[in-house]
Order: C-alpha cells, then structure tokens, then sequence
C-alpha cells in the first residue's frame, strides 16, 4: 500500500507538472466587438478626439520636461545634399541618434520621417533607411539589409537626392540605442513597465517627438511632412500620423491587419518578444487596428500591403481595408485614401512598391 501511495504521489506530481507547463500559454481570443470602433452613427470628429485621447492615455508616456537642445554631432557632404549626425532628446527618459538629410542645391519640397523596421535585427536602426557614413563599421550591415528588404535602395538617400528632407533615428534596442539580443526585447519591456511606461508607448512617444522635431526646423515648409516605414516601421508611420499634428501624410508598407487574424494561434503578436513595440496595455480592450490607423483620417494615407506576406493575413487587410474606407468617406476625404494588395509580393519594400510612393509623395506635397 504504501509503495502505491508513493507511485501515485509521484504520477500525480508528473501530471500537475506537464498541465502547469501547458496552460502556462493561455489561449487568447480576439475580441468580436470594440467598444470605441467607428459606427455609422458617430460623429466624425467627436470619434476621434475621444479615441485618439484614449489611444495617448494608453501611451503611458513619460511626464513632460524641459530637455537640452538637440545636438549637431558631425557632417558628411553626398554630393546633391548633406547628412547630418544628431542627438536629439525624446523625453526625460531617453535620446537618440538621428540622421538627417538635407539638399543643398534645390527648394526642399517636404519633410520625410523614415521609420525603420524590426526584423528581429538590432545592430542598426536608422542605417536600415540611410546610407551610414562612409567610416561607419556597420556599412556591410545595413546594405546587406536593403538588398534585402528595401530593394538594394537607402530610401532616405533616394527621397533626399529628390529634395525632401529626411529624418532617420534609432529606435530603443536597435543601432547605437543598443544593440540587444531578441530574448532581451522582454526584459526592455519588463523594465519599462516596471517604471510606469511601456515599450510601444515609449517608442510612439519619441516618434511623435521626432515629428516636432522635423517641424521645429526652419527649412522645413509648414504642413509638409510625412511619415514612411515598412513592417515595424510601417505600424509607426499609420501611428504617428494617426497620433501627432505635425505628420500630414503617411505612407505604410506591409504592416496592417485586424486583431482577428493577428491574434490566431502561434502568431507573431502572440508570442511576446518583438511584440512588445506594437502592444499598448489596455488599447486593444476599445480599439481595433483599423480604428486606431481610422485615427489618422481625413490626412493622406497610402497603405501596400504583400498578397505573400506570411506575416499579415490578406483576409484581414481586406477586412480592415473595409473599415477604413467608411471612416475616410465620413470626412468627406475618400480620395486621400490609396490602399492596395500587392498580389505578387512578400514582406518587403520593392523597388517597384518604393517608385510608386514617390509618385503618390510627388503628389502629395504638390497639393499642399
């Protein structure tokens, strides 16, 4: 008897280990409704200056502060125009390093903020957008990463030898703001918390500063500034076109969908990590991501999206694409709304997605 009690201890200890272990991943089922998403009934503009406070509450961004002067660190002439080094001050609680390109020779028609991608790549930032300077030691890095994403192309020097202004910087854990290890995305997240803010907040905050920032500059014409990225990056253009007052256009390249297909078992929003940039406590209980790019209407929106991205379910682009477009048409500013599905194309920037950005960019500050 006593060896069975003792077998049994035993069995029953193994078991409780392998359920715990299992329900440790809890299953996460996507909301049917949201209580903030746009109805046919709302009020345009009273929609979303509430949804846009809710979506600034759930920033938690660090409390406003006095901070020092933004810095010229160092200069690189390319020809048509200049690069710059700066360190810019975000908040109270961190800075980066930004490239900007300036051209020197023509009228500048716009400002351009690039918002670089995650790809799960830390050892640069802003590089992934513009050429590094000529001694940089990451120069091998960053052009191995536009051959493969963006085309064999520096997007930034691309707008910048066609007279737009450019602003690059590093986000928290990419280039000289880190480099981490992706298993320490986590504890980034975790310390951030820890003391009252959040990752995704945090980093929407500072694009948000560098958008005041762009539009503090005296060669900058007023109201003529927009915001590009891919993947990550792309979540942050929608975003800080949908957040700030001082980004009238946006375009965003692969990353848009609704909770519904993101949220599917063994996602990548589901499995923390990178995650954590694009996850804001408490958003999702009021908002979809169609209502939160909703936030950006009547401005100038472009979205692509890759029929093959294995990343952003079609089904769900197209869903969103849907939602989209009511809330554009309520502003009366359907026309400032191009989105598109890529039949052909996986997660990327293309040369070919990339040519008709600058057109519809061309057009954009034309008009305004």
């Amino acid at each position: 008897m006593a060896i069975m009690i003792r077998l049994c201890g035993i069995l029953w200890l193994a078991f409780s280990c392998f359920f715990s272990e299992a329900a440790v991943i809890l299953p996460v089922t996507p909301a049917v409704a949201y209580a903030g998403s746009w109805q046919e009934q709302s009020l345009p503009a009273q929609w979303q200056q509430q949804q846009r406070q809710f979506y600034l509450d759930a920033l938690l961004a660090p409390a406003t502060a006095t901070l020092a002067p933004a810095a010229l660190l160092r200069q690189e002439d390319r020809g048509s125009y200049k690069a710059e080094l700066w360190q810019i001050p975000l908040s109270k609680i961190s800075h980066s390093k930004a490239l900007l390109l300036t051209p020197k020779h023509q009228p500048i028609k716009a400002a351009v903020l690039l918002l670089h991608d995650h790809g799960a790549y830390f050892v640069i930032g802003k590089e992934k957008m513009i050429r590094p300077f000529a001694d940089s030691p990451v120069q091998k890095q960053a052009k191995d990463w536009v051959n493969k994403y963006y085309g064999g192309q520096f997007i930034g020097d691309e707008l910048a030898a066609q007279g737009y202004l450019v602003l690059a910087a590093d986000t928290s854990g990419f280039g000289e703001r880190g480099p981490i290890q992706y298993e320490q995305q986590q504890q980034l997240a975790a310390n951030l918390i820890a003391t009252g803010h959040s990752l995704a907040g945090l980093s929407a905050y500072e694009d948000m500063q560098l958008a005041k920032f762009l539009a503090q500059r005296p060669q900058v014409p007023a109201g003529k500034i927009a915001a590009i990225g891919f993947s990550m990056g792309a979540y942050r253009a929608w975003q800080v076109a949908a957040l700030s007052e001082h980004i009238q256009a946006a375009a965003a390249i692969c990353w848009f969908n609704t909770y519904q297909q993101l949220l599917q078992p063994d996602a990548n929003l589901t499995k923390g990590q990178s995650s954590f940039y694009m996850l804001h406590p408490g958003l999702a209980r009021q908002l979809d991501i169609p209502d939160q790019v909703s936030l950006a209407a009547p401005k100038a929106l472009y979205l692509i999206n890759g029929g093959q991205d294995p990343l952003m379910p079609v089904q769900g682009v197209i869903q969103g694409q849907h939602q989209l477009k009511k809330v554009w048409r309520a502003f009366g500013a359907e026309s400032a709304l191009r989105t598109e599905i890529w039949t052909e194309a996986r997660h990327e920037f293309n040369q070919q997605q990339q040519q008709q950005v600058w057109l519809w960019l061309e057009q954009w500050q034309a008009m305004h």
